[in-house]
C-alpha cells in the first residue's frame, strides 16, 4: 500500500487489511438502481440493497410513476455510530438521503432493520421528486410515512402497519381541519414547529393510508395522486376522482380512524434477476475513499474533501475520479470555470462517468469553443450510456442550432421514451430542423405535438410560429439587375429573415421564437414605443374615441385609443380593426403603445397595436 496522508488515513480508519469480506472492510454491491457500499459484510449488504429494489419496486407499482434516476441511488453503510459520525448531517438523524449534483445518496448508521423506516421515508422523497409528481406537503410525507412500513416478505412486501407513535398522536391531540391540512406549505408552523408538526406528520400518514387503503377510495387512488401531482386543488381532485366533497372525505376519515379495522395489504414484488442477485466484489481503497470524501463535500465539509480528493489524486495518478469529484465541488460552490478544468482533466484521463461527462458537455456548450469541447463529450456520454435521454436530446439541440439538421433529428429519433418535461423541448426542435431541411409534412406533425405538449404560452407562441411559416406563401426575390460601371448590385439578404429561428434561452435550452414583426407604420417617427402583456379587462368607448383597461402584473394600466383606425391588430394572425366595449373576457393581449402619460385621464400612453 503507498504511503498515505494524515487526512487521508483520518478518512480511511475504517479500511482494514484483512480478508475482502471480514466486518471492517468494505464490500461493494451493485443492481440495476442501486449501488450500496457495505462496511456491515456481505450478508447485511445483499439484504439492505433488496430491500430498497423492493421498495422502489413497489412504489413505481403503486403510483403507475415510469420517471426514476437516470443513474443508481448509491448507499453508504457504516457499522455504527462510530464509523457514521464524521458523516453524520445532524445530531438526530441515523439514516438521510442527500442529492448531489452527481447522483442521489442514502446513508446509514448501520444496517439494523430498526433504522430502514427512517431511510425510506427519505428515499421516498427522492423517488417523487424524480417522479415529476409535484406533492402538497401532507400527501409528500404521508407517502413517505406510508411506504415506511414496508416489510418485505418473501417474494411480497408487507405495507399499511400502524406506526405506534402516529396512533398515540391522533387519538390524544385535537385533529387539523382536511381544508386546512391540505392547504399547508413548507413554511406553515404546522409544519416546522416541532411541538405542532407532530400532529401534522401523523395525520398526513393516516389520511393518505386512508385514500390508499379503504375499498372506496383505493381503485382510484392513482388518479388522486395524478390529478394532485398536476397541481390540482385536493377539494376539486377529491370531488372529481372519488366523486367526494373534501366535507364528506372529513367524516370518512374520522370514522376511519376511530374505527375498529385499519388495512394493511401484501403486494407481489416484481424484480429483476439482476436485482435479486447483485454484483459483489470487495470496494478498493480509490472507490471507499472517493465515497467518503464525497460525503464531507455534500456535507459542506468542503477543506476537508478538498484535502481527501487531493490525497486520492496523488495516490491514484491518471484516475479520472479525484477530479470529477473535485469539478463537482467547485461548481457546488459556483465555480464553473474550475468545474470545467476538473470535468476536462477526468475526461481525458478517460471516465467511464456518463454523468459527469453530460455535465460537463452542458458546462461547455456555452463557451467559444463549445464545438471542441462539448461534442466530444455528450459523444463520451452517450457512447458510455446509451439510453441516456436527457444528454440525447441536448446533443440533438445542439447540433441543430449550429446547423447541423440532419444529424440532430437523427440523435433526437433515438430517443425512445419520452417524457412531458422532455416532450416540450423535443418536439419544438425536431419541428424547427425539419422546417430548414424543407421536409414540411414532418415540420407539421412536430409542431402539432409541439403544441399538445407544451407547458408556456411562449412555447404555443413557437410552435404557432412554426405553423405559420409553413402556411406563408415563398417571400418574393429581387430581380437582379446589371451592375452599373463601379458599383455592385446584389440579390437581397433579407429573403430568409421571415422563418423562425432556434435560439438559446433561461437555463441554456434551445427554442423556437418568431421574427421580429412587421413594421408597424401607425408608429410616428418622435414616439418613445412601450411594450406590455397582460389582460383585458374593459374597452370604454366614447364616440370616435375609447381607453383600454389592462391588468399587467396585477396592476391597472390605462392606454387611450384616439382613433381605433390608425391601431395595428392582430387577431389570429390578420389584420382587423373590429372592437367590442365594455367589460372584456379577461383575455391575453399584447399592447405596443406610445409613452405619452395623461395624469388628468389616468392613461399611460397612446396605443399603437393590439395583439391577442
Amino acid at each position: 500500500m503507498s504511503r498515505r496522508s494524515a487526512i487521508f488515513a483520518a478518512i480511511l480508519t475504517l479500511i482494514g487489511n484483512s480478508g475482502a469480506f471480514s466486518a471492517d472492510n468494505w464490500v461493494k454491491l451493485s443492481t440495476p438502481h442501486f449501488e450500496m457500499y457495505s462496511q456491515a459484510g456481505e450478508r447485511k449488504g445483499r439484504e439492505a440493497i433488496l430491500y430498497f429494489e423492493q421498495v422502489r419496486s413497489f412504489f413505481m407499482d403503486a403510483t403507475g410513476s415510469k420517471r426514476a434516476p437516470d443513474f443508481p441511488v448509491r448507499i453508504v453503510a457504516f457499522r455504527g455510530e462510530k464509523q457514521y459520525q464524521p458523516y453524520r448531517m445532524s445530531s438526530a438523524a441515523f439514516a438521510y438521503y442527500v442529492r448531489g449534483r452527481n447522483r442521489d445518496y442514502i446513508v446509514l448508521e448501520d444496517i439494523t432493520s430498526e433504522h430502514y423506516p427512517a431511510a425510506v421515508h427519505e428515499y421516498t422523497h427522492l423517488i417523487i421528486e424524480h417522479s415529476g409528481l409535484k406533492l402538497p406537503p401532507w400527501l409528500n410525507e404521508g407517502l413517505a410515512e406510508l411506504y415506511s412500513t414496508l416489510k418485505p416478505v418473501g417474494r411480497k412486501a408487507a405495507v399499511g402497519d400502524i406506526i405506534p407513535g402516529h396512533g398515540q398522536i391522533l387519538m390524544s391531540n385535537k385533529l387539523i381541519s382536511l381544508d386546512v391540512l391540505t392547504t399547508v406549505d413548507h413554511s406553515s408552523p404546522l409544519y416546522n414547529e416541532k411541538n405542532r408538526a407532530g400532529v401534522f406528520y401523523a395525520e398526513s400518514w393516516a389520511l393518505t393510508h386512508m385514500l390508499f387503503f379503504a375499498p372506496e377510495y383505493r381503485p382510484n387512488f392513482p388518479k388522486f395522486l395524478a390529478a394532485v401531482g398536476k397541481g390540482q386543488d385536493v377539494g376539486e381532485a377529491c370531488q372529481s376522482v372519488f366523486g367526494r366533497s373534501l366535507k364528506e372525505v372529513a367524516a370518512d376519515f374520522q370514522s376511519y380512524i376511530h374505527g375498529n379495522r385499519f388495512y394493511r395489504a401484501m403486494f407481489d414484488i416484481k424484480l429483476e434477476k439482476s436485482a435479486e442477485e447483485p454484483d459483489v466484489a470487495p470496494a478498493s481503497e480509490l472507490e471507499t475513499g472517493m465515497a467518503l470524501a464525497d460525503l464531507l463535500a455534500l456535507n459542506r465539509k468542503t477543506d476537508e474533501a478538498v484535502k481527501a480528493y487531493a490525497a486520492l489524486a496523488k495516490d491514484n495518478p491518471g484516475k479520472p475520479e479525484p477530479d470529477e469529484s473535485l469539478g463537482y465541488l467547485a461548481w457546488q460552490n459556483g465555480d464553473s470555470n474550475a468545474a470545467r478544468e476538473h470535468f476536462a482533466k477526468a475526461l481525458a484521463s478517460g471516465s467511464n462517468n456518463a454523468h459527469m461527462c453530460f455535465d460537463y458537455a452542458m458546462l461547455a456548450r456555452s463557451q467559444p469553443d463549445a464545438v471542441q469541447t462539448a461534442i466530444p463529450a455528450f459523444r463520451r456520454a452517450l457512447e458510455l450510456k446509451p439510453d441516456y435521454g436527457e444528454a440525447r436530446l441536448e446533443y440533438g439541440e445542439m447540433l441543430i442550432h449550429i446547423g447541423k439538421y440532419s444529424e440532430g433529428i437523427d440523435q433526437l429519433h433515438q430517443i425512445k421514451a419520452v417524457d412531458p418535461e422532455h416532450a416540450q423541448w423535443l418536439f419544438p426542435a425536431l419541428a424547427y430542423a425539419y422546417l430548414q431541411t424543407g421536409d414540411k409534412e414532418k415540420a407539421r406533425i412536430n409542431a402539432e405535438l409541439a403544441k399538445k405538449w407544451a407547458q408556456t404560452p411562449q412555447q404555443i407562441d413557437h410552435a404557432y410560429a412554426i405553423l405559420r411559416a409553413l402556411d406563408a406563401p415563398p417571400p418574393a426575390r429581387q430581380p437582379v439587375r446589371e451592375s452599373e460601371p463601379g458599383r455592385v448590385i446584389s440579390r437581397s439578404t433579407d429573403a430568409g429573415n421571415d422563418r423562425p429561428a432556434l435560439q438559446r434561452r433561461d437555463r441554456e435550452q434551445f427554442t423556437v421564437v418568431e421574427p421580429a414583426p412587421a413594421k408597424n407604420s401607425f408608429v410616428r417617427k418622435d414616439d418613445e414605443m412601450k411594450h406590455v402583456q397582460g389582460l383585458a379587462q374593459r374597452l370604454d368607448c366614447n364616440g370616435k374615441s375609447a381607453r383600454l383597461h389592462l391588468l399587467v402584473d396585477n396592476k391597472l394600466v390605462i392606454l387611450e385609443i384616439p382613433d381605433p383606425s390608425l391601431v395595428q391588430i392582430k387577431h389570429s394572425g390578420e389584420t382587423t380593426h373590429d372592437f367590442v366595449c365594455g367589460p372584456q373576457k379577461a383575455y391575453k393581449i399584447s399592447v405596443d403603445y406610445a409613452a405619452v402619460p395623461d395624469p388628468k385621464k389616468g392613461t399611460a400612453g397612446i396605443v399603437r397595436a393590439l395583439e391577442f
